[in-house]
């Protein structure tokens, strides 16, 4: 919740035996939100998605989410950076899952809501992503997380250090 309020902080990726969480990425749109975090885990390292729903008070109820530390055995949060090395300039990849919740302020009891975050890795020559009207910086390890409450998944606008488009494309529609 913290990530969602103050944004990521400056300072690089890294876990150790003290430090088993670090903030990868955030996107908040409107009443919905997804954090991505690396964990420590034994020999590997999970890339975590968490997904939020505001609570109506002001705060923030988490969804759920999850991770996987499938591909990264063995591998080091070094190299989780190191990723965007192995793309194209201007390539994006996209990863999606999903969340469902009952919303209790509904009249209809059937009635649910979709919440949906996708993980990106963009390669070193896009500088921000453009998703609806939110413009998420690219950091420099190049993973983000994109949320949207919508039935649609929205489109991305991937764009170089001088604006330009580069790439657009839909996210996944995985309902």
């Amino acid at each position: 919740m913290r990530l969602i309020a103050d944004g990521l902080p400056d300072q690089p990726v890294r876990l150790s035996r003290r430090r088993r969480f670090a903030p990868v990425a955030v996107d908040v749109d409107g009443d919905v939100a997804a954090t991505r975090f690396l964990r420590r885990g034994t020999g590997c390292f999970w890339d975590e998605i968490h997904l939020l729903v505001q609570n109506g008070n002001g705060g923030w109820r988490r969804l759920g989410g999850g991770g996987s530390s499938r591909g990264y055995e063995g591998r080091t949060a070094e190299s989780f950076e190191r990723a965007r090395d192995d793309l194209a300039s201007h390539q994006v990849l996209v990863n999606g899952g999903t969340a469902v919740w009952r919303d209790s302020d509904r009249l209809l009891p059937w009635t649910e809501r979709w919440v949906r975050a996708a993980a990106v890795l963009v390669g070193g020559g896009i500088a921000q992503l453009v998703v609806g009207g939110r413009r998420l910086p690219i950091r420099y390890h190049g993973h983000l997380v994109v949320v949207w409450g919508s039935p649609r998944p929205p489109s991305v606008t991937a764009r170089d250090a001088a604006g330009r488009t580069v790439v657009t494309a839909t996210l996944p529609d995985d309902r």
